[in-house]
């Protein structure tokens, strides 16, 4: 093995904080270390090479002393394995390290479950509290959880003494290293149903309905999910109970289009009202607005009104709402709407509609002869 640099070998810069070097570490160990490569000797180099850099940025003196010559010749003890937590080195390639084994001893956790709401607009403006129903998993009623039927009681598994699991000692080169999966036996329960319970059939829990009040906030957008801590099923033994999630769906409202806080809405204005102006109600979330119509008035044109939106979500002023000009036009006109139009025309100076069939003044001038 022939080492130079530990921060290259490891791949991290030279300011590199310890937690960064034992990522990298266990990267490394994950990808070369010889349970993964059987006879595979260069993946077991670069395993040694990624341990023995570990062994020296890991250690402050041997970390310094590196830093202060550039060079391994001056780093005391040679052994760069000793001081090498292999418990890092456990977890970095068994995946697993105290903290799982204790957790599995404990139990197991319950699982994290779905459910879905729907909410109108104005909910999403005033905020508002669903009631949910919905189906988990609770700790079982026939025997509280303990899987062994009425009268009896789980036994404690003798192969793992209870804890979960088992333990061998696997001698490798670079020394034993311990290892623990989980207790066959017991299946990691640390515990022996003899005789199971006949609701839940020693599984512990059971089905059952249940429902939760749940808050929907003031500006919540369509298909966000709500967190409900611990609501959703139980946990096995001393798990933790799992979360429940609720998606929620917000009804669209046909006077609006949505744009985060900000909503959008059509105003229809005729021509008269566009050329010569006017005041025009606009609906709104909850009261009606005065839009001011100038004259000359193009339609397009944006109406704003602040603070009309939705609130947002995390607080903060309201959107705004947004009325946009759209130019109304009938659909028929009378005969003397239809003069009263081409002598405007007339009088501004624009082009004179004939209308679809030559109109008034094409039966005045006559058709022209379709060929």
């Amino acid at each position: 093995m022939h080492l130079t640099d530990p921060y290259a070998t490891l791949g991290v810069s030279r300011d590199a904080g310890a937690d960064e070097i034992r990522t990298a570490y266990r990267r490394l160990a994950r990808q070369y270390h010889p349970d993964v490569n059987p006879d595979n000797p260069e993946a077991e180099e670069k395993f040694k090479e990624a341990s023995a850099a570990y062994a020296v940025l890991s250690d402050d003196e041997k970390r310094a002393r590196f830093d202060q010559t550039g060079s391994l010749d001056e780093v005391p003890n040679q052994d760069f394995f000793q001081n090498v937590d292999f418990s890092d080195l456990f977890e970095a390639f068994m995946g697993f390290g105290s903290s799982a084994r204790a957790s599995r001893a404990a139990g197991r956790n319950g699982e994290d479950l779905r459910a879905e709401v729907t909410v109108s607009l104005m909910d999403v403006l005033t905020g508002v509290e669903r009631p949910i129903e919905y189906r988990r998993m609770a700790r079982c009623s026939g025997c509280d959880g303990s899987g062994a039927a009425k009268g009896t009681s789980p036994e404690q598994c003798k192969a793992c003494s209870g804890s979960g699991m088992v333990t061998r000692i696997q001698e490798t080169f670079i020394g034993s290293i311990r290892t623990s999966t989980t207790c066959p036996e017991c299946r990691g329960a640390g515990k022996i149903v003899r005789t199971p319970c006949e609701v839940c059939k020693g599984r512990c829990v059971e089905v059952v309905d249940a429902q939760v009040a749940v808050a929907v906030p003031p500006g919540i957008e369509d298909k966000m999910t709500l967190r409900v801590s611990g609501r959703g099923s139980d946990g096995v033994g001393n798990g933790a109970p799992g979360d429940l999630y609720v998606v929620v769906h917000v009804t669209p409202d046909p006077r609006f289009q949505r744009n985060g806080a900000d909503l959008h809405a059509y105003l229809d204005l005729t021509f008269p009202q566009c050329a010569l102006g006017d005041k025009v109600e606009v609906p709104g979330l909850t009261d009606a607005l005065e839009a001011v119509v100038k004259p000359g008035t193009q339609p397009g044109h944006e109406f704003r009104f602040r603070g009309e939106g939705l609130p947002r979500l995390h607080g903060g002023a309201r959107g705004s709402l947004f009325a946009h000009a759209r130019l109304l036009v009938p659909d028929k006109t009378s005969d003397e709407v239809a003069e009263l139009l081409r002598t405007y025309a007339e009088k501004t100076g624009g082009p004179i509609p004939k209308g679809a069939d030559g109109g008034f003044l094409g039966s005045l001038f006559g058709k022209k002869k379709k060929k």
